[in-house]
């Protein structure tokens, strides 16, 4: 079985790479693993039960999105042999998707690519090339902004 890893900020874009996914592999049984990660931003005075409280609430936000994400891919992939297992965090991006590359060995690691700054030529978000470059164990499939699937003829890739 196929383990993939799908980060999400619950954007279009990134909903759009997990279904891209899901119908990439529809003749396989994958293991789709649906990622987000949170971050606590707290003042310097901020005290212990602040911090605790903003994190409570990160986190339930977080795993609610994950389970609505979850609802509907499940519609979306009926008829495929799918799995799907979400994951919360409030660790850094690229630390968490190191962890789950390593602990799930993941094979193959599937992220949209919209640009956060809309600049003309920047070709994908800060988040998915910061991937790209850092994980080096793991192929990444970077999948445009809006990009309807269509059976591949030719995957092209790199090492």
């Amino acid at each position: 079985m196929k383990k993939i890893l799908v980060p999400t900020d619950f954007s279009n874009n990134a909903y759009n790479a997990l279904y891209y996914a899901t119908r990439l592999f529809k003749n396989e049984k994958c293991q789709f693993y649906i990622l987000n990660t949170y971050d606590v931003e707290v003042a310097v005075l901020a005290g212990i039960i602040e911090m605790k409280q903003g994190d409570q609430e990160l986190r339930k936000e977080s795993e609610e999105k994950l389970e609505e994400t979850y609802h509907t891919i499940i519609r979306d992939t009926e008829d495929f042999e799918h799995r799907f297992e979400c994951i919360s965090s409030s660790e850094r991006l690229i630390d968490t998707i190191e962890q789950t590359v390593k602990e799930k060995k993941i094979e193959l690691i599937v992220m949209g690519t919209k640009g956060a700054t809309g600049a003309k030529g920047f070709l994908m978000g800060s988040n998915t090339s910061n991937i790209i470059q850092k994980i080096k164990c793991c192929p990444v499939l970077a999948v445009p902004d809006e990009f309807y699937f269509e059976d591949p003829e030719d995957v092209p890739y790199s090492k």
